[in-house]
């Protein structure tokens, strides 16, 4: 006998009515989107690129669904961002015409709700909104994106305690998680690479479905999961 609270009831029936983007048409997912309640981690160095494909996938999700973006780098460019959706919408409206792609592109626009966060607090009262009455609200959202996830790791660190960057991206992706699950929802960030290294056992971990590493070599070429790709402004693609 499966036994489940009304609330649980709800939360469900609420995660299915959401729009799906497993069938995200994006040369970086190539056997389809991440499905609901999944993780998608982007890593890499400084400037390799991981802003740039957090704001191609988020402009070929705008099609489908809204999306909510929490920005704590404060790195995204709003014009290469307006022609990524674009770009995405002329991909998936061939034969539309130009009042009809600006119109579309509007729509896509409206359907991104940016919550700017300058402090590790504001990122938790995000959270908590989100948690509390934003994706209670609206059923439309399939994706939280945060760009920058551990950006304030040396402004939390108490004074003379060491935390671990292992663990305090441990620490805030707990939460994250509670959260796709708890409402159905997908969440892509990204993160710097040196935050990945565990040198210490035994330590939580997280199941993360989908990795997207980022890596820029000495000779300039560019790499996203062993692979050589290209940034230009119509987004990344694989050579």
């Amino acid at each position: 006998m499966d036994i489940s609270s009304a609330a649980n009831v709800y939360l469900r029936q609420l995660g299915e009515a959401r729009p799906r983007i497993t069938e995200l048409n994006s040369n970086i997912f190539t056997k389809g989107g991440p499905a609901p309640k999944s993780l998608v981690e982007i890593s890499g160095k400084r400037k390799s690129g991981k802003t740039f494909l957090l704001m191609q996938i988020i402009a070929n999700c705008l099609i489908n669904c809204d999306v909510i973006l929490i920005n704590i780098s404060h790195k995204i460019d709003y014009q290469i961002f307006g022609k990524l959706v674009q770009d995405a919408v002329k991909n998936t409206n061939p034969n539309a015409t130009g009042v009809q792609l600006q119109e579309i592109c509007e729509n896509c626009l409206n359907s991104l709700e940016i919550i700017n966060c300058f402090s590790s607090q504001e990122v938790r009262m995000a959270l908590k909104a989100l948690d509390n009455h934003i994706l209670f609200d609206n059923e439309r959202i399939s994706l939280v994106a945060i760009d920058g996830l551990c950006e304030f790791y040396w402004l939390d660190l108490p004074q003379n305690v060491r935390i671990r960057k292992y663990k305090y991206y441990m620490n805030i992706l707990e939460e994250i998680n509670k959260i796709c699950k708890r409402f159905y929802v997908c969440c892509i960030y990204t993160v710097d690479s040196s935050f990945l290294k565990n040198s210490y056992a035994p330590c939580k971990a997280i199941n993360i479905d989908h990795k997207l590493q980022l890596k820029c070599l000495a000779n300039g070429k560019r790499i996203l999961n062993d692979e050589e790709i290209v940034i230009d402004e119509s987004g990344i693609k694989f050579k």
